[in-house]
Protein backbone atom coordinates (compact mmCIF):
# COMPACT_ATOMS: atom_id res chain seq x y z
CA UNK A 1 0.00 0.00 0.00
CA UNK A 2 2.93 2.27 0.81
CA UNK A 3 4.62 1.81 -1.98
CA UNK A 4 1.47 2.45 -4.40
CA UNK A 5 0.96 5.43 -3.01
CA UNK A 6 4.73 6.47 -3.29
CA UNK A 7 4.30 5.70 -7.21
CA UNK A 8 1.67 7.28 -7.09
CA UNK A 9 2.97 10.60 -5.80
CA UNK A 10 5.90 9.96 -8.09
CA UNK A 11 3.07 9.72 -11.51
CA UNK A 12 1.39 13.00 -10.89
CA UNK A 13 4.68 14.72 -10.81
CA UNK A 14 5.85 12.83 -14.29
CA UNK A 15 2.25 13.10 -15.73
CA UNK A 16 0.52 15.18 -17.89
CA UNK A 17 -2.73 15.63 -20.57
CA UNK A 18 -3.25 15.54 -24.02
CA UNK A 19 -1.39 18.99 -24.20
CA UNK A 20 1.98 17.27 -23.61
CA UNK A 21 1.71 14.95 -26.15
CA UNK A 22 3.47 15.40 -29.74
CA UNK A 23 2.50 11.94 -31.30
CA UNK A 24 -0.77 12.28 -33.29
CA UNK A 25 -1.45 8.37 -32.44
CA UNK A 26 -1.39 8.95 -28.70
CA UNK A 27 -3.09 12.58 -28.98
CA UNK A 28 -6.42 10.65 -30.95
CA UNK A 29 -6.51 8.12 -28.55
CA UNK A 30 -6.80 10.76 -25.69
CA UNK A 31 -9.14 12.97 -27.24
CA UNK A 32 -11.15 10.78 -29.30
CA UNK A 33 -11.32 7.51 -26.80
CA UNK A 34 -9.91 8.17 -23.54
CA UNK A 35 -11.15 11.84 -22.75
CA UNK A 36 -14.28 11.43 -24.84
CA UNK A 37 -17.33 11.70 -22.77
CA UNK A 38 -19.24 9.41 -25.11
CA UNK A 39 -22.88 7.82 -24.29
CA UNK A 40 -21.98 4.53 -22.76
CA UNK A 41 -24.39 2.01 -22.57
CA UNK A 42 -26.77 2.20 -20.44
CA UNK A 43 -25.77 -1.40 -18.99
CA UNK A 44 -22.49 -0.30 -18.25
CA UNK A 45 -23.28 1.34 -14.40
CA UNK A 46 -25.95 -1.05 -13.42
CA UNK A 47 -23.30 -3.77 -14.23
CA UNK A 48 -20.43 -2.25 -12.34
CA UNK A 49 -23.01 -1.75 -9.22
CA UNK A 50 -24.19 -5.41 -9.49
CA UNK A 51 -21.21 -7.02 -9.58
CA UNK A 52 -19.00 -5.08 -7.56
CA UNK A 53 -21.21 -2.81 -4.91
CA UNK A 54 -18.36 -1.24 -3.61
CA UNK A 55 -17.62 0.71 -7.40
CA UNK A 56 -20.63 3.47 -7.23
CA UNK A 57 -18.57 5.03 -4.07
CA UNK A 58 -15.12 3.87 -5.76
CA UNK A 59 -14.07 6.38 -8.12
CA UNK A 60 -10.73 4.79 -9.49
CA UNK A 61 -12.47 1.74 -9.85
CA UNK A 62 -15.17 2.89 -11.77
CA UNK A 63 -13.14 5.11 -14.22
CA UNK A 64 -10.24 2.07 -15.06
CA UNK A 65 -13.67 -0.17 -16.01
CA UNK A 66 -15.23 2.53 -18.00
CA UNK A 67 -11.67 2.80 -19.99
CA UNK A 68 -10.91 -0.99 -20.24
CA UNK A 69 -14.98 -0.44 -21.62
CA UNK A 70 -13.99 2.37 -24.15
CA UNK A 71 -10.75 1.01 -25.21
CA UNK A 72 -12.07 -2.10 -26.60
CA UNK A 73 -15.03 -0.26 -28.45
CA UNK A 74 -11.87 2.08 -30.13
CA UNK A 75 -9.81 -0.22 -31.59
CA UNK A 76 -12.89 -1.95 -32.49
CA UNK A 77 -11.64 -5.47 -30.98
CA UNK A 78 -12.43 -8.91 -32.59
CA UNK A 79 -10.30 -11.41 -30.49
CA UNK A 80 -9.61 -10.35 -27.73
CA UNK A 81 -7.55 -12.05 -24.39
CA UNK A 82 -7.73 -11.63 -21.01
CA UNK A 83 -5.72 -13.24 -18.45
CA UNK A 84 -7.76 -12.56 -15.26
CA UNK A 85 -10.48 -14.75 -13.27
CA UNK A 86 -12.58 -11.43 -13.22
CA UNK A 87 -16.76 -12.07 -14.90
CA UNK A 88 -16.75 -7.96 -14.38
CA UNK A 89 -13.92 -7.76 -16.73
CA UNK A 90 -15.40 -10.10 -19.07
CA UNK A 91 -18.68 -8.89 -19.34
CA UNK A 92 -17.47 -4.86 -19.89
CA UNK A 93 -15.55 -6.65 -23.07
CA UNK A 94 -18.40 -8.08 -23.89
CA UNK A 95 -20.63 -4.98 -23.77
CA UNK A 96 -18.09 -3.25 -26.01
CA UNK A 97 -17.70 -5.72 -28.06
CA UNK A 98 -20.83 -8.09 -28.53
CA UNK A 99 -19.53 -9.96 -31.34
CA UNK A 100 -16.52 -10.52 -30.49
CA UNK A 101 -14.66 -13.18 -29.87
CA UNK A 102 -12.83 -13.60 -26.10
CA UNK A 103 -10.75 -16.30 -25.02
CA UNK A 104 -10.50 -15.66 -20.78
CA UNK A 105 -7.83 -17.56 -18.91
CA UNK A 106 -5.32 -17.39 -16.10
CA UNK A 107 -2.93 -19.37 -17.61
CA UNK A 108 -2.51 -18.40 -21.14
CA UNK A 109 1.26 -20.80 -21.33
CA UNK A 110 -0.87 -24.05 -20.58
CA UNK A 111 -3.84 -23.40 -22.39
CA UNK A 112 -1.54 -22.62 -25.47
CA UNK A 113 -4.02 -20.99 -27.42
CA UNK A 114 -1.40 -20.38 -30.67
CA UNK A 115 -3.87 -20.36 -33.23
CA UNK A 116 -5.19 -17.31 -32.25
CA UNK A 117 -4.19 -13.60 -33.61
CA UNK A 118 -5.19 -11.27 -30.73
CA UNK A 119 -5.72 -7.61 -31.39
CA UNK A 120 -6.37 -6.65 -27.69
CA UNK A 121 -5.13 -8.54 -24.31
CA UNK A 122 -6.11 -7.30 -21.13
CA UNK A 123 -3.81 -8.93 -18.72
CA UNK A 124 -4.48 -8.17 -14.79
CA UNK A 125 -0.73 -8.18 -13.36
CA UNK A 126 -2.32 -9.12 -9.53
CA UNK A 127 -3.81 -12.37 -10.44
CA UNK A 128 -1.28 -13.68 -12.20
CA UNK A 129 1.27 -16.19 -11.40
CA UNK A 130 3.33 -16.68 -14.05
CA UNK A 131 6.19 -13.82 -14.77
CA UNK A 132 4.58 -10.83 -16.48
CA UNK A 133 7.27 -10.62 -19.13
CA UNK A 134 7.69 -14.47 -20.28
CA UNK A 135 3.72 -13.96 -20.57
CA UNK A 136 4.71 -11.09 -22.58
CA UNK A 137 7.02 -12.62 -24.57
CA UNK A 138 4.61 -15.55 -25.24
CA UNK A 139 1.57 -14.02 -25.77
CA UNK A 140 3.43 -11.88 -29.00
CA UNK A 141 3.75 -15.25 -30.77
CA UNK A 142 -0.48 -14.85 -30.26
CA UNK A 143 -0.85 -11.29 -31.12
CA UNK A 144 -1.69 -9.57 -34.26
CA UNK A 145 0.77 -6.57 -35.78
CA UNK A 146 -1.34 -3.69 -34.57
CA UNK A 147 -2.47 -5.34 -31.30
CA UNK A 148 -2.94 -3.51 -28.03
CA UNK A 149 -1.71 -4.97 -24.17
CA UNK A 150 -3.35 -3.38 -21.43
CA UNK A 151 -1.91 -4.17 -18.10
CA UNK A 152 -3.67 -3.57 -14.57
CA UNK A 153 -1.78 -3.23 -11.11
CA UNK A 154 1.55 -2.14 -12.95
CA UNK A 155 2.58 -0.57 -9.37
CA UNK A 156 0.79 -2.86 -7.08
CA UNK A 157 4.50 -4.53 -6.00
CA UNK A 158 8.15 -3.46 -6.85
CA UNK A 159 7.98 -6.82 -9.20
CA UNK A 160 4.92 -5.72 -11.24
CA UNK A 161 6.72 -2.35 -11.53
CA UNK A 162 9.92 -3.65 -12.84
CA UNK A 163 7.94 -5.99 -15.02
CA UNK A 164 6.13 -2.99 -16.94
CA UNK A 165 9.22 -1.08 -17.04
CA UNK A 166 10.80 -4.26 -18.78
CA UNK A 167 8.38 -4.63 -20.86
CA UNK A 168 8.06 -0.81 -22.02
CA UNK A 169 11.92 -1.38 -22.90
CA UNK A 170 11.53 -4.49 -25.14
CA UNK A 171 11.63 -4.04 -28.71
CA UNK A 172 8.89 -5.62 -29.67
CA UNK A 173 7.08 -2.28 -27.64
CA UNK A 174 6.37 1.09 -30.07
CA UNK A 175 4.48 3.32 -27.93
CA UNK A 176 3.86 2.45 -24.50
CA UNK A 177 1.55 4.58 -22.03
CA UNK A 178 1.89 4.28 -18.29
CA UNK A 179 -1.56 5.83 -16.69
CA UNK A 180 -0.51 4.15 -12.99
CA UNK A 181 -3.80 2.11 -12.83
CA UNK A 182 -3.14 0.61 -16.26
CA UNK A 183 -0.11 0.57 -18.48
CA UNK A 184 -0.58 0.44 -22.66
CA UNK A 185 1.63 -1.17 -24.88
CA UNK A 186 1.19 -1.01 -28.85
CA UNK A 187 3.30 -3.07 -31.29
CA UNK A 188 2.25 -0.40 -34.32
CA UNK A 189 5.03 -1.20 -36.23
CA UNK A 190 4.67 2.18 -38.31
CA UNK A 191 5.57 4.44 -35.22
CA UNK A 192 8.67 5.35 -34.08
CA UNK A 193 9.41 3.79 -29.97
CA UNK A 194 7.59 6.49 -27.57
CA UNK A 195 6.71 6.28 -23.93
CA UNK A 196 4.20 8.79 -22.57
CA UNK A 197 3.19 9.27 -18.65
CA UNK A 198 -0.65 10.48 -19.15
CA UNK A 199 -3.41 10.52 -17.11
CA UNK A 200 -6.20 8.99 -18.19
Amino acid sequence: MLYSLKSYLKFLLASTNQHGVHSPFVYGLLTKCIYQKQHLEKQLPTLLAEQHPQSTKDFRFKKKQIILYKIASYFKSNEILILDKSILTKNLISLARPNSCITQTNDFIKKQVVEKKFDLVVINTTNNTQHIGELFEKILESAHQNCVFIFEGIYTTKATTKAWQAIVASQKTTVSIDGFYLGLVFLKKDQEKQHFTLRM
